[in-house]
């Protein structure tokens, strides 16, 4: 699993890259964690992601709530078919913003903090 972060303008896009599993919940969510600050406004690039797992859905709630704390906001992108299937099944596209790509989820949020 690789995490790349890059700024663009105000908001942290942040792309996870592989596979989100057990084997690296844990590392993934501490460096996801490191972007958290006050008022942050991330949006988290999903193209590069491959498969989620019930703990890298954890990851996603616990990322969630420490941006909750923070004020913070965020969105997905690029999510697959697969993966937006998850989201669904899980219940997880309820809860979280989600664009059909990295433009449209810069442009809305990008709106949103003017």
């Amino acid at each position: 699993m690789e995490v790349k972060s890059q700024l663009k303008g105000k908001v942290n896009v942040i792309q996870l890259i592989g596979d989100l599993d057990s084997n690296n919940a844990s590392a993934t969510e501490a460096e996801m964690s490191k972007h958290i600050v006050a008022d942050c406004c991330i949006v988290l690039d999903f193209s590069g992601l491959h498969y989620i797992s019930s703990a890298g859905l954890r990851v996603l709630l616990m990322i969630g709530k420490q941006l909750k704390t923070a004020g913070g906001r965020w969105a997905f992108c690029g999510l697959s078919e697969e993966i937006a299937d998850i989201m669904e099944m899980t219940g997880f596209s309820g809860f979280f913003t989600m664009y059909p790509d990295l433009t449209t989820a810069l442009s809305n949020l990008s709106a949103k903090q003017a």
